[in-house]
């Protein structure tokens, strides 16, 4: 996919238009140029300073000396040019930016790129002929030319203050040599095992906040994750190739790093060297443990709220049984569990060998995965009510019934209904395990299956332990409503999740439905109304899932419009410039299906004095929403190891590499993690 928007954009920027002014395509105007000189003379220097300013329409980008994976960096020929010898193009410090899921390098708005012009004779006139060329983007390219022209009298002593003014800002963003600071490089290292590169540096004054990599061609060097120790800065980047495959480096590969700070940065050349990073991740026995704990928490967690009914239904059920058949039904839901997980996991590889991005719970992304779980559900609620006195095909009644592949499938029940939820220590186990291979990935998913099972497990051990509870009666029935009631409330949230794929005419008529076929199913339980109805839905599912015009597109703007706090569209990109004006940046990535996401919400974000503290002048909130697939907080995520939301992170001054929040968040956290970020 990422291969085929390269080649979408190569073929746009063929598009080109020629002028002789400084406004590029007269039907685009999307950009302006201008040379600018801050001195009005030559006045007999060797060297003089000038610049070539770019003012770019809306969100019109240009690019920088090395652009990432598309783009060009803009050029000028200079012929016909009198008394001119050399021209040294300096580059001020780049800011990342996504086209679709490219990431590129470049300046949006305005830019100007410095110029040192070297001058043949410093006694005569200087007389420029710039043919400047400049790839222009947004959703489309635009190849354009413009003729620029530029007369410096022999002398003349004035200074153009208004030039010299816009050009120092620049000038002083455009990283120094790192022979010209204290600083020194010890390590310019590749691993070619991870496909990482790995660079350490010695003396820095300013922290860094973001390293660019130039030398490779099509080659994405990402985000570097940056740790400081005993004075060395230490970054290490993944490298991915066009495709979003781990590229290769050739050994000695020669390459350009810009390292940049609040303040500028840095720059130097080295060849890389073979290298191992060492795994500073937390030992295999702490991470199984934290997953066995996330596992067995998930059971406690609101989305699983319909699985804890099904065991509890299974124990009432089960005091009239032998302890043998009790320990073989728990050892079965328990078996559907670890199947689910292993499934998973083996799916995660898959995904992850072929580069398609994925994440814990995002199945509930799908329109098709939502009305595929929607009937499952209401065979489980009436199944409990006791509405299937029809006679069903036998397959259908053992998944449905109390049955030994009953009690199997509702194992992986369990499981599909938990994946919405982020447990504490769920997602640092997921994040190590899918950051790792394949059978790192199988283990850390067999300790999951492991805690999620723990009390059929423990049950299946002391089967005696069923009999604290009350013996048969009238309350079972009860019960059975209770807990079919709680199914009924699942239902009604999956049904409500469709909202975000659905038109709001089709999602009414969708929910309508669903309420008719339940109370039918449930006054005049039979074989036609169970026909009929199911009849009905597939066919409205089946006219939802191929029609993508039923589809409906909601703006991330949807969440933050019903919302107190100032919410900004998540842009990442622009964290550093935020950083750079002494902001703070709170990020929150959320969805719809995520039931964490919303208890964060209405727990602790949405109460007044964290309101206040998110809506201070000095704050910038940015939300992310993964309700449906986002490449980019998909990207976001991998980038800075999580596969997993809630994602909650603090940028600010004295936080420039970001601060990562608990995935149950408290007040107490986000107070803390704003104090820390704007000291």
């Amino acid at each position: 996919m990422r291969f085929y928007i390269l080649i979408c954009l190569l073929l746009s920027s063929f598009a080109s238009a020629q002028q002789s002014n400084s406004v590029f395509d007269p039907a685009a105007k999307v950009a302006t140029a201008q040379l600018l000189s801050t001195a009005n003379g030559v006045n007999g220097a060797t060297v003089l300073s000038m610049g070539l300013k770019i003012i770019l329409d809306d969100e019109w980008k240009t690019y920088w000396s090395s652009p990432g994976l598309a783009g060009a960096p803009p050029s000028i020929d200079w012929q016909n040019s009198e008394n001119l010898a050399n021209v040294e193009w300096l580059w001020p410090i780049p800011q990342r930016m996504m086209v679709y899921d490219i990431e590129t390098y470049g300046y949006k708005h305005e830019v100007i790129y410095p110029l040192q012009v070297t001058v043949e004779d410093p006694s005569k006139a200087l007389t420029l002929q710039a043919k400047t060329t400049m790839l222009v983007c947004r959703e489309v390219c635009i190849r354009a030319q413009v003729n620029l022209t530029l007369n410096l009298p022999a002398t003349d002593p004035s200074i153009d203050k208004a030039s010299s003014a816009q050009l120092k800002a620049y000038v002083g963003n455009v990283p120094v040599d790192i022979s010209a600071t204290p600083a020194s490089l010890q390590q310019l290292g590749w691993d070619s095992q991870s496909s990482q590169l790995v660079i350490e540096v010695a003396g820095l004054t300013e922290p860094v906040v973001d390293g660019f990599v130039e030398g490779v061609d099509f080659t994405l060097f990402s985000r570097p994750e940056i740790t400081q120790k005993e004075g060395v800065t230490r970054l290490i980047m993944a490298v991915e190739d066009m495709a979003g495959t781990p590229a290769r480096l050739e050994p000695d590969q020669s390459l350009k790093v810009t390292l940049t700070s609040m303040q500028g940065g840095i720059s130097f050349t080295d060849n890389i060297a073979p290298t191992a990073i060492e795994q500073t991740l937390p030992s295999w026995i702490y991470m199984l443990l934290l997953a066995i704990a996330g596992g067995f928490i998930l059971n406690l967690m609101p989305c699983v709220l319909p699985v804890l009914s099904i065991k509890l239904l299974g124990v009432v059920e089960s005091v009239s049984e032998s302890n043998a058949q009790r320990r073989v039904n728990f050892l079965l839901s328990a078996a559907g569990i670890f199947v689910a997980f292993w499934l998973l996991g083996l799916l995660f590889i898959g995904l992850k060998y072929f580069g398609i991005g994925f994440g814990w719970g995002v199945q509930f992304q799908s329109a098709t995965f939502l009305l595929i779980m929607i009937p499952v559900l209401v065979l489980f609620a009436l199944n409990l009510l006791d509405k299937f006195d029809v006679q069903l095909p036998q397959s259908l009644m053992d998944k449905i019934s109390g049955s030994n592949k009953g009690h199997f499938y509702q194992g992986i029940f369990a499981v599909l209904l938990a994946t919405p939820c982020s447990a504490p220590f769920l997602g640092t186990a997921v994040a190590f395990a899918l950051a790792g291979s394949g059978w790192q990935i199988m283990v850390i998913f067999s300790g999951l299956a492991f805690g999620l099972s723990l009390p059929y497990l423990l049950i299946a051990i002391w089967p005696n332990s069923v009999k604290i509870m009350p013996k048969a009666g009238l309350w079972m029935i009860r019960f059975r409503q209770f807990l079919a009631a709680l199914l009924c409330a699942t239902l009604v949230w999956l049904v409500w999740l469709l909202q975000a794929h659905l038109t709001m005419l089709l999602w009414t008529l969708f929910s309508l439905l669903i309420c008719a076929m339940v109370i039918l199913l449930i006054v005049r339980p039979g074989p036609r109304a169970l026909v009929t109805t199911f009849t009905v839905y597939l066919l409205l599912a089946n006219t939802i899932i191929l029609s993508p015009a039923s589809v409906a597109e909601f703006s991330g703007e949807k969440i933050a419009s019903t919302s107190a706090i100032k919410w900004q569209v998540f842009e990442p990109e622009k964290i550093a410039g935020y950083i750079a004006e002494g902001k703070t940046v709170f990020i929150d990535i959320t969805a719809d299906w995520c039931i964490t996401c919303v208890v964060n919400d209405r727990a602790v974000l949405q109460r007044s004095d964290i309101i206040k503290l998110l809506n201070a002048d000095n704050v910038v909130v940015m939300k992310g929403d993964w309700t449906k697939p986002d490449k980019q907080i998909e990207t976001y995520l991998k980038r800075h190891g999580r596969y997993a939301i809630p994602f909650n992170q603090i940028f600010g001054p004295a936080l420039p590499q970001g601060k990562l929040l608990p995935e149950l968040l408290t007040k107490e956290a986000v107070r803390v993690g704003l104090a820390q970020a704007g000291q």
